[in-house]
């Protein structure tokens, strides 16, 4: 068998979301604090690929979710606490997608090193190879980005951050996405998990983590239901600069900002997005359905996924949506 270390993956890993090498109990690990950040490789000549994982949750959670599937096929999800996911393959080439898929708001993230760890990735025989490249698009938000709470009210099992509107939008558009969203959070709220603001964790993986920042065609946000029991003044402020913030780390990069599906925070938002020249994603007519009235499920998400996949298309005018 030949394995695969987290030094040898981060290597492509870092295209497809926050992923860095850290030592988790001692233990090199690819490691990640984001709901839908994923690897995408190709691999060939091999019967069999599996991913080892560590059981990183919080003593008193549920086991994190890994989901993965095979050319752009049906998502398969597996607990963390199996330690082990066995991809079964038939030698030929195929193209692998592993994502951190779902965890809770009680695991300790940004100070407690309970986010999600890959150990290694084993094949019997083949190698891995880098997938070839696509246009790239960061996600910026909160729990509805990062995919909680689609298809019931558990966490960790009830997240699909790989079939929530930015996973379908990603697909639909036939791009590399990157989840910068953490549950709860906003520009002026801090998020689940010890996680702070949103001016805070755009530039960290976690507390001892900085993340250098990629180099995205375009970015997403969708921020500000969060926020809605701040002080309308505080608000603007706070997304102001916000956008400010994320225009100067991105410098090369077109903005589009969505209205949050709840409407929250709508004129505000506009006429900030209008003063940065920013594109704006009207969602008011999207035919919403939601979960608890707040986060899409899964038929909400599909629809959302799909207006925003021909939102964007202008946005990235020499790809179409598939």
């Amino acid at each position: 068998m030949k394995k695969y270390q987290p030094t040898d993956l981060i290597k492509f890993a870092s295209r497809t979301g926050r992923w860095t090498v850290k030592k988790i109990n001692n233990m090199p690990t690819l490691y990640t604090t984001n709901l839908g950040s994923y690897l995408r490789f190709k691999v060939s000549n091999a019967k069999k690929c599996q991913i080892s994982v560590l059981p990183n949750q919080n003593s008193l959670s549920p086991s994190q979710v890994f989901a993965f599937r095979i050319d752009g096929g049906k998502w398969q999800r597996a607990q963390a606490s199996l330690e082990k996911i066995d991809i079964p393959l038939d030698s030929t080439l195929h193209t692998i997608e592993i994502m951190a898929a779902g965890n809770t708001d009680i695991d300790e993230v940004w100070q407690g090193n309970e986010g999600f760890a890959i150990k290694n990735i084993y094949l019997d025989t083949g190698e891995i190879m880098a997938a070839p490249q696509r246009p790239v698009v960061n996600f910026i938000g909160d729990s509805i980005t990062a995919g909680c709470w689609v298809v019931g009210n558990h966490p960790a099992v009830d997240y699909r951050p790989e079939t929530n509107y930015a996973g379908i939008c990603a697909d639909l558009l036939d791009v590399d996405s990157v989840r910068i969203a953490y549950s709860a959070g906003g520009v002026l709220r801090s998020a689940t998990g010890g996680v702070p603001t949103a001016d805070a964790f755009l530039g960290k993986i976690d507390a001892q983590t900085s993340w250098t920042p990629n180099h995205p065609d375009l970015n997403v946000i969708n921020l500000g239901v969060n926020d809605r029991r701040f002080p309308l003044a505080q608000f603007i402020a706070a997304f102001d600069l916000f956008i400010q913030q994320v225009k100067l780390t991105f410098p090369h990069s077109p903005l589009a900002i969505m209205i949050p599906f709840s409407q929250t925070f709508a004129s505000e938002i506009r006429k900030i997005a209008t003063k940065h020249a920013c594109s704006i994603i009207e969602t008011k007519t999207w035919h919403h359905s939601f979960t608890d009235g707040l986060h899409p499920d899964q038929a909400g998400a599909i629809t959302e996924g799909k207006m925003l996949a021909q939102a964007l298309q202008p946005l990235l005018p020499q790809f179409s949506v598939q």
